[in-house]
């Protein structure tokens, strides 16, 4: 593990605490070299975290452009990118079950 300073959020930016940061297919090919992405600094395309104690899902730009991923504690991703997960829900299930289930989550409450 290596020590990193706190990331700094932009303006349209929010610094998520993160809980819980699944491996996903692109962080393996990122990792291994094998993305024409490039290798982000800290892997990590999304995960489960809070924002100001709520609980989020949300992605990350590392592995698809210049940034930081999900596999820290404290993680950036942009404002309209979160997707607000209901009160008690488990973060590495949630994480494990990554898009999907927060597309189908948003697709059964909107």
């Amino acid at each position: 593990m290596a020590d990193r300073d706190e990331p700094v959020a932009a303006p349209d930016e929010v610094l998520v605490d993160v809980l819980a940061a699944p491996i996903t297919p692109l962080d393996l090919l990122c990792a291994t070299g094998t993305s024409y992405f490039g290798v982000p600094a800290t892997p990590g395309v999304q995960g489960v975290g809070t924002v100001d104690g709520r609980a989020v899902w949300f992605p990350t730009s590392a592995g698809m452009a210049a940034g930081d991923g999900s596999m820290t504690s404290k993680a950036v991703a942009r404002q309209e990118d979160l997707v607000f997960l209901p009160d008690g829900v488990q973060p590495a299930p949630m994480a494990a079950l990554g898009l999907s289930a927060v597309a189908a989550h948003m697709a059964l409450t909107w």
